[in-house]
């Protein structure tokens, strides 16, 4: 993994503001989908969660997919204070790395593609003036899709703010993400995410949101997302 796979990669975004005319520029077709998901975490100790997942998305597939997935992470860095109120308790430390194993099956004209993926990831998060949240992830995907083996690796960058008017709380998000896969060679897809994680109850979330990507290697290279999931988080009792 010589090249793509420098530690922490943080300019993912300015790479794509390099590619920005390519980008947005003219499409051969743009396809809108629906993205709703489900996420359920189980904090084991105050260093280990389990995580369980399942959502719909296109990914880089002909066809939308439905997936399913499981692992767990591992803080290894001290508490973020700031964020000690957060649902999602994995915001409250530096750094967490995980291991996950995804299943997900898509249908495109009656044919099935089946694809397994084993990846590891690594994020890094940076707290300022109170209520902003940088953070950094790294992931490095091993894709099984119809038994042909795929790596992938993506970096991707998202600031956050958390805001509480009166009994709410509500946290806006941008994120940017790159994409680069050994099969091409290159950086070939590239996503923009904006949208807002609302706390409904004190363990429970709710993530909407607007992505945009771009695929340079996908039979349709653009695609508009809108998407919605549910986030409930168990945590461990002091």
């Amino acid at each position: 993994m010589s090249g793509p796979c420098r530690p922490f990669i943080l300019m993912p975004a300015l790479l794509a503001a390099a590619l920005a005319p390519q980008v947005f520029g003219q499409a051969p077709s743009t396809v809108t989908e629906l993205a709703p998901g489900f996420t359920v975490g189980l904090e084991v100790t105050r260093r280990i969660r389990l995580d369980l997942y399942t959502g719909r998305e296109r990914d880089d597939l002909d066809a939308a997919k439905w997936k399913i997935g499981a692992g767990a992470s591992f803080r290894v860095r001290p508490l973020l204070k700031r964020l000690a109120d957060d649902t999602d308790s994995d915001k409250w430390h530096r750094l967490v790395v995980g291991g996950f194993y995804e299943y997900s099956r898509s249908t495109e004209s009656g044919v099935h593609t089946i694809e397994h993926k084993a990846y590891v990831e690594a994020t890094l998060r940076w707290d300022f003036d109170s209520s902003y949240l940088l953070a950094n992830r790294v992931r490095t995907e091993y894709r099984w899709i119809e038994g042909e083996y795929r790596f992938r690796f993506r970096d991707g960058v998202m600031l956050e703010r958390t805001l509480r008017p009166g009994r709410f709380k509500i946290t806006p998000y941008v994120l940017g993400e790159a994409y680069w896969d050994q099969h091409f060679g290159n950086w070939n897809k590239f996503r923009f995410i904006g949208g807002s994680r609302v706390r409904l109850f004190s363990r429970t979330c709710l993530d909407l949101f607007y992505e945009r990507s771009h695929c340079t290697t996908c039979s349709h290279p653009k695609t508009n997302s809108l998407g919605a999931s549910v986030m409930i988080f168990f945590k461990r009792k002091k």
